[in-house]
């Protein structure tokens, strides 16, 4: 058969291709995100007043792996926090940058230790913060290392955006050395335009896409005015992570399941793209401990 009429004919089966492709879509039995996280972010006051007991806990309602926050173990060794996850049965497969705090730290007022925390979490400082995380993360077999944010200070011209992108990119070369990729964690304010263009995006797409990875949070992308769908799309295989974090009608925290984000679709397409880990989280809710079970009661019946 000519070329010609290949192509003729290939043009006479497409609708018909494409309604079976639509048909098999909607009738294909819906799905379960079987296994999903809760990032410890959500229960702060908790991990802080009992840290073994809470752990505890959120294995007992269901949750079989956890992501530690910024604040790291709270002062325990990557040896005891290894035994603690083994003895409840959790798994912490994505690590976090945490920076190199002073010994004291824990011993500092809430406002002295924020200043700490925030000085320390400056540009100056990440590939010092990754080479001490990275520690933890091989200790742990964590093949993944999140940076939770750069603080909005960072994002004031596009010299500074670019200047982002090279240390990222060098913090993805410190972690590949290690059998480790780096990770970025996203907020509102990267998604902020600036002199014409969108910094998140300029991060995506100028970074080394084998070094470097993205958490997606969907609480933050809606609040930015962004598109989970549309992010998903445009740069496919580029978030390895998600967190599963809803926005009430007032762009305030919502548990899961209980806000706008429509949580199926946003599985769905995740998934489609290459998204391997999801975490609940939800920051600063009212009642920790009633925040997560009901964000895991409504992901463990949801289906996409």
């Amino acid at each position: 058969m000519k070329r010609r009429s290949i192509l003729k004919a290939g043009a006479a089966l497409a609708p018909g291709l494409l309604a079976a492709c639509q048909l098999a879509a909607t009738t294909a039995p819906p799905r379960r995100l079987e296994r999903f996280g809760l990032q410890l972010s959500t229960v702060t006051p908790l991990m802080l007043a009992d840290f073994e007991g809470t752990l505890e806990t959120v294995a007992e309602i269901g949750y079989p792996e956890v992501e530690f926050s910024a604040m790291g173990f709270l002062g325990r060794s990557p040896a005891q926090v290894r035994k603690l996850l083994a003895d409840n049965g959790l798994d912490a497969p994505v690590g976090r940058i945490t920076p190199r705090l002073p010994e004291d730290f824990f011993s500092l007022s809430r406002p002295d230790a924020m200043k700490v925390f925030r000085e320390r979490g400056q540009l100056k400082y990440l590939l010092d913060n990754v080479a001490q995380s990275l520690e933890a993360a091989t200790a742990l077999g964590q093949k993944t290392l999140v940076l939770p944010a750069l603080m909005p200070d960072h994002f004031r011209s596009l010299d500074q955006v670019q200047r982002n992108i090279e240390v990222m990119n060098q913090a993805g070369e410190l972690c590949a050395r290690q059998g480790v990729v780096f990770g970025y964690h996203n907020h509102s304010w990267e998604l902020a335009p600036l002199e014409g263009t969108v910094p998140y995006d300029l991060m995506i797409e100028q970074t080394d896409s084998d070094q470097v990875t993205y958490q997606l949070d969907a609480y933050w992308i809606a609040k930015g005015g962004g598109d989970l769908s549309d992010y998903l799309s445009r740069y496919p295989g580029r978030f390895s992570s998600c967190h599963m974090k809803d926005i009430d009608k007032d762009g305030d925290f919502a548990d899961v399941g209980d806000g706008e984000i429509d949580f199926p679709r946003f599985t769905s397409e995740a998934v489609a793209q290459g998204a391997q880990y999801f975490f609940v989280e939800r920051d600063n809710p009212p009642d920790p401990a009633s925040s997560i079970r009901r964000s895991y009661a409504y992901l463990k019946q949801m289906t996409y």
